[in-house]
């Protein structure tokens, strides 16, 4: 990709609307406007008044409003200009148009705040969090962006990957200057209560993050059970429309059908699937393997029952595709029993009768009590990632412990995680830094 051309693009949305924005970014924006515009040339923040103009037939376009960003305090970091025109499709995209002709080329995707990443207004993280927020279906989702914007997780990740230098360096020099005897000497018993106590801290951080972040990204439910359980019946029933076809032949959903809803901020994405038994159709057998993805994708699994089948082979085999997934297991057609023959073991509902209370309780249950505004939080998916795989080492250096393993050979764990750490705040592995902290421990002289 060239930066270092101009660019242009429609920022407003390509739809009929009051007003419509185009954008101009680049070196060559100045000189582009001046081609067809016939209003004062503005310096920096400012705005001024004037017609587009064809300038290979001088007939006046439209007459707009021109934004000047000029220099490189502005969000891009280079000049950028924006129109502010009347925003019917065939007007916005004239302009458009005659900027393209004139020198600017048509913007890719985010191209804007790609810039704006390059040349140093952004970070890369506030750059997700800027997409997030365009892209928020939700009040929720659009809070956790913006929060995003001044995110100060860097400063809890400093904090972590500092004790962990702590317990690296003392062991590094209990490896390596065993006989020092002003060296705090650290055994087994000393290094188990570190190495767990900075495993929890982390845990801790990692289970609320995930937490809060299926709610920044939307939560992925898999309704699944036997065929004619119900499960087309109680999507249409949550989304509140007929999207799904309802029939008593078995095998009517021969795909994955997908819809989204809200329960008290907090989006599902759902998926109906087919049903998962044994068959010989062919059609049915590809929508049963899609249903399968479906599962291992989601994040909770809604396994329908009906009053009239017994537990069987295909039940397990759905227990079985759940296993590590929020499980809810639901009586449909609860309509259709007396108050003591319903379940205990199962949440029972109608979706028919739009008795759904008590599995959309169930639905939100375990984000009740995410507290959004915890300062312990991570949302970034390659941090979250990075924070998972230096829990792992430490997982594995707290083995190596339990099993007896001295220190030189725990080292190379407790090392593998402060590399991940070191990792999510663009750190690369410094030995400086290691060494500078381990001989700060040495008293004078040494």
């Amino acid at each position: 990709m060239i930066i270092n051309d101009t660019i242009a693009a429609i920022s407003s949305g390509n739809i009929n609307q009051a007003i419509s924005i185009i954008r101009i970014s680049g070196p060559d924006a100045v000189e582009i406007i001046k081609k067809i515009y016939t209003g004062k040339i503005g310096e920096d923040k400012t705005i001024t008044y004037g017609n587009i103009v064809d300038n290979t037939t001088n007939k006046i376009v439209d007459e707009v409003l021109v934004n000047w960003f000029i220099g490189n305090k502005n969000y891009t970091g280079e000049d950028t200009i924006e129109i502010n025109a009347h925003g019917g499709i065939v007007v916005t995209n004239k302009i458009l148009n005659l900027i393209l002709s004139n020198g600017a080329r048509l913007a890719e995707r985010g191209e804007f705040t790609r810039r704006a990443f390059l040349n140093g207004k952004i970070t890369l993280d506030k750059a997700e969090a800027i997409n997030s927020l365009i892209h928020a279906k939700t009040n929720k989702q659009a809070e956790i962006a913006i929060t995003q914007f001044a995110s100060k997780d860097n400063e809890l990740i400093e904090k972590l990957e500092e004790e962990l230098l702590q317990i690296i360096s003392i062991t590094e020099i209990n490896i390596d200057y065993s006989d020092y005897y002003d060296i705090e000497q650290l055994d087994k018993n000393k290094l188990i209560p570190l190495v767990n106590n900075l495993k929890t801290k982390l845990d801790i951080i990692i289970n609320k993050s995930e937490n809060a972040s299926d709610i920044y990204k939307g939560i992925d439910v898999a309704i699944v059970g036997k065929p004619n359980a119900g499960k087309s019946s109680l999507l249409n029933a949550l989304l509140k429309k007929d999207k799904a076809i309802v029939t008593n032949i078995p095998g009517t959903t021969r795909d994955i059908i997908e819809g989204e809803f809200e329960i008290n901020g907090i989006l599902f994405r759902l998926v109906d699937t087919a049903g998962i038994r044994e068959t010989n159709d062919t059609v049915e057998s590809i929508g049963i393997e899609r249903s399968k993805n479906a599962i291992k994708e989601a994040k909770i699994v809604i396994h329908l029952h009906s009053p009239f089948d017994q537990e069987d082979e295909e039940d397990k085999r759905i227990k079985d595709l759940a296993q590590g997934k929020e499980y809810i297991s639901v009586m449909n057609k609860s309509d259709l029993l007396k108050l003591n023959e319903l379940p205990k073991d199962k949440i029972c509902i109608s979706a028919l009768n739009q008795n759904l209370w008590e599995l959309k309780n169930a639905l939100v249950k375990k984000y009740n009590n995410v507290n959004l505004d915890d300062s312990e939080l991570v949302y970034n998916t390659r941090k979250l990632s990075l924070l998972k795989q230096a829990s792992l080492a430490l997982n594995e250096a707290k083995k190596g412990l339990d099993n007896g393993f001295g220190p030189e050979v725990i080292i190379l764990d407790l090392t593998k995680s402060w590399e991940c750490l070191r990792e999510i705040l663009n750190k690369q592995h410094d030995n400086e830094a290691l060494l500078d902290n381990m001989f700060s421990k040495f008293c004078l002289g040494k």
